[in-house]
């Protein structure tokens, strides 16, 4: 009960900034928008004569003429802006900042481009982590996304001023667990302006679901019923949950070794925007398909959902014939193209907002606009065929007008101008906006809207690293003359993946991945290092196989890349040791530095992977060869952010107490909330390795890994949630306690068993890698399983709390339960760590 207070007591506290006043607003906009709206990045004035974009490295938000393609104006905001919207009379945009928690009203004095004028009129504190932002059509109001809040706040656009907030979490689109974090994302609002749509950013267990499963999760949208008239706040209410199911694939694999190819499945997930033509929305994301074997071409998709009947009041997932997955027009490039597949859509547009046209798809990790056909019912095809549909390359090397310093990195929003001739792509890394030329999908000109990173400087080298963060592709230096393999899409196989497609901004999908190890998590990677204390770093994994950020150097080349080769090759010159490793994929070369040639060994702690031989990178404008693994490492250290905790959280001073005095800090302690910290310089001791292969065998058929068992702790969460196992927890959605499929020597062999279990007797493999807290409230769900989806169920797990019976009980009453969880949800870098 006291957890839900919480929730009232935030919204009481959000509401109450309302000012007095009748329930229509005084003044009514002369100009609406004739279309629905959505949020973006990017966005067109109503009469096409400004482009508005932010920019978040530089805390700025640029306005481009489209007449010249030249930046006219550029105005301060807030912390890490990641959305803009205008009204349609031109006379505000209003900016969210997700790192402020706050929305920048920029008041445009003069909207005319060659005598544009605007500034900072006022900052409004909406809630945490504000993502998103859109004006309705006709001008009168504006929502905002608070994607840590689990709240969207209504603002009077017309005379800027905080109507109140919607409770999103504690509401009909929460359902059936209204402790969820539904985290709203992607917004759009009807063209009649009476229903607002919102994505909830991760999928949830569908009734029944599992974990690990393809078809186990469901994305979720919100539909609000909103008066855009009233200035009272329960004139704007949740009003449906609508569910968007998992979707068979198009691709098959032999799952079982039998020699028949069986479909795959995946879910929708990571839903960051939401777009309107006519009466359905689409929705572009990054799909998981979960359930195995690992492999780049199996685990992540790139969908673009539907949602039919968007302007009244019976919306429902469509059918499968406006549904696209965007991947199967990848197979089979148009002549002269290379083959690439389409990662990460995050961002669509439409030439035309009714009958046929053409749809353009923000392919982010790859950096390509993919084209599709739209049908005038609405229905997604490919240009060509089933197998190929248009791209246009926004970040070519062999094309001026896309390489060095004009190619996009991390494109997220696209705005098609009113004739629907051009569009704007707003490239986040590059920090720049690509204009594409319609007509005959090429990108004419670049411009740029923030100052690139200095040449040599820190801020430099951590780009590049994110560049191999966000990028499926990268393009990299020749190690040598003689160099004959790829300097070109080493990150993953055909540009099908990034790291991104599994850490969204360096933190977490949700997903629950049969990895080789067992289900395990996406791990987010803020707490990777100390945000206090950068050189201290945490031992990764659920069950502490590696001790580098580097390790993950492996993922690169055998889950994002095609694997072992099938035939071993010269690793080392002169020969004769040979390896399987693929010397066209990954970023480590042979350890003389030649890149003709792969590594001869990769593995996680008897040779040290940090700062081995490796590819390096040549940023545009600058003669400094960056190492790139170095890079991307470095990229995690400094840049991850922590989310923002919910302002409000609740009772948080009675709840750190409670931690403190039930013992929770006996794991949880320190900076980083964990004990796991690596005390030790790579490579670590041989007597500190383990594996669960060694007799006398118990029982059970363990995977073969290798791992740290001093770091382990036993809270008996082995088989958590899996119905059948004993160990039962809330819903019961977690994942079974086997390896992919991928590490089965015979696939007539039974699956083999996960870490966590001590097989073979030697009082080592019990247990777990302890995760940090930071930031644990917006990185659901939770155990290495995602045994369960809200912090209220971690917190009633009595083997938990209590260390697995170590401990006395002190947190069996649910008031106190509810406290802690208010703690919890309060733990943000900045929080003083728990003793």
């Amino acid at each position: 009960m006291a957890h839900r207070l919480c929730r009232c007591a935030a919204l009481a506290a959000t509401v109450a900034v309302v000012a007095p006043g009748a329930a229509t607003a005084k003044r009514v906009p002369a100009s609406k928008f004739p279309y629905a709206t959505t949020s973006s990045p990017i966005t067109i004035s109503l009469d096409g004569r400004l482009v508005w974009v932010v920019n978040p490295k530089a805390d700025t938000v640029s306005v481009i003429w489209p007449g010249s393609d030249r930046v006219v104006g550029t105005v301060k905001v807030g912390d890490e802006p990641q959305a803009v919207a205008v009204d349609p009379a031109n006379r505000y945009a209003f900016v969210a900042n997700a790192a402020a928690s706050t929305v920048s009203v920029v008041r445009i004095t003069d909207p005319r481009p060659n005598h544009f004028r605007a500034r900072l009129q006022r900052t409004l504190t909406t809630g945490a982590e504000p993502w998103n932002i859109v004006a309705s059509p006709d001008g009168r109001r504006v929502f905002v996304a608070n994607s840590a809040q689990d709240t969207i706040t209504v603002i009077d656009a017309t005379r800027p001023r905080i109507i109140g907030s919607v409770d999103i979490a504690n509401s009909v689109c929460n359902d059936p667990d209204r402790l969820r974090h539904f985290q709203p994302r992607g917004l759009a609002v009807a063209s009649n302006s009476r229903h607002l749509y919102v994505t909830s950013f991760f999928a949830f267990a569908r009734n029944g679901g599992r974990q690990g499963d393809d078809n186990g999760r469901e994305g979720v949208v919100c539909r609000l019923d909103v008066n855009t008239k009233s200035s009272r706040i329960r004139d704007y209410r949740a009003a449906a949950r609508i569910a968007v199911g998992p979707r068979v694939t198009g691709f098959t694999i032999d799952s079982n070794g039998d020699g028949q190819p069986d479909p795959t499945s995946a879910f929708p997930n990571q839903l960051q925007s939401i777009v309107i033509r006519g009466n359905t929305a689409y929705l572009p994301n990054v799909a998981a398909s979960p359930t195995g074997p690992l492999k780049f071409n199996v685990d992540t998709q790139a969908f673009v959902n539907t949602i039919d009947g968007v302007r009244g009041r019976s919306q429902v997932d469509s059918s499968s014939a406006r549904f696209l997955n965007l991947h199967l027009g990848a197979r089979d490039p148009e002549p002269g193209k290379k083959k690439l597949f389409f990662a990460n859509p995050w961002a669509i547009a439409f030439t035309t907002q009714k009958g046929a046209g053409t749809a353009y798809v923000v392919s982010a990790a790859s950096s390509l606009l993919v084209k599709v056909n739209v049908a005038g019912n609405g229905t997604l095809s490919n240009t060509v065929d089933a197998d190929t549909t248009r791209y246009v390359d926004l970040a070519d090397p062999a094309n001026a007008a896309t390489a060095g310093a004009n190619a996009a990195k991390k494109p997220q929003g696209i705005a098609i101008n009113p004739t629907g001739r051009r569009a704007y792509v707003v490239n986040e890394l590059s920090r720049t906006v690509s204009v594409v030329d319609l007509r005959n999908d090429r990108v004419i000109r670049v411009v740029r809207t923030a100052p690139a990173p200095a040449a040599g400087s820190q801020e430099e080298l951590v780009a590049v690293g994110a560049d191999m963060f966000f990028s499926s592709r990268g393009l990299f230096n020749k190690t040598d003359a003689s160099q004959t393999t790829a300097t070109s899409e080493r990150l993953s196989q055909d540009g099908w993946q990034s790291c991104s497609s599994c850490h969204f901004e360096g933190l977490t999908d949700s997903v629950v991945w049969q990895f080789n190890a067992g289900p395990r998590k996406s791990v987010p990677l803020n707490a990777t290092f100390n945000p206090a204390n950068r050189s201290q770093q945490r031992v990764l994994n659920y069950s502490a196989i590696f001790d580098e950020v580097d390790d993950f150097e492996a993922n690169i080349r055998n889950i994002s890349g095609p694997g072992p080769l099938a035939q071993p090759q010269d690793c080392q010159f002169p020969p004769p040791a040979q390896s399987t490793l693929d010397p066209n994929h990954g970023l480590l070369v042979a350890d003389n530095g030649l890149g003709n040639i792969a590594p001869c060994v990769l593995n996680s702690f008897a040779k040290p992977n940090a700062d081995r031989p490796q590819l390096t990178v040549t940023p545009a404008g600058s003669n400094r060869t960056v190492p790139a693994l170095a890079a991307l490492r470095e990229w995690v250290r400094f840049a991850v952010r922590t989310p923002n905790s919910p302002l409000n959280a609740g009772d948080v001073a009675n709840g750190r107490a409670l931690f403190s005095q039930a013992g929770c800090a006996t794991c949880h302690g320190g900076q980083t909330f964990t004990l796991s910290l690596k005390d030790f310089q790579s490579p670590p001791a041989a007597g500190e390795i383990a594996t669960e292969t060694t007799p006398p065998a118990k029982t059970g058929n363990p995977v073969a890994i290798q791992f740290l068992p001093r770091f382990l702790r036993d809270i008996n969460s082995w088989n958590l949630g899996v119905p059948g196992k004993g160990n039962d927890i809330g819903k019961d959605i977690g994942a079974d306690e086997k390896a992919a499929a991928a590490v089965v020597n015979n696939a007539s062999q039974p699956p083999q068993d996960a870490l966590g279990l001590d097989f073979n007797g030697d009082g080592k493999g019990n247990g777990f890698n302890v995760p940090s807290l930071l930031g644990i409230w917006a990185l659901p769900p939770y155990y290495h399983n995602g045994a369960c989806e809200t912090l209220a169920c971690v917190v009633s797990d009595v083997r938990h709390r209590t260390a697995n019976g170590t401990l006395p009980d002190r947190l069996a009453d649910g008031n106190a339960q509810a406290q802690v969880v208010a703690f919890l949800r309060s733990i943000a870098a900045g929080t003083a760590p728990a003793r």
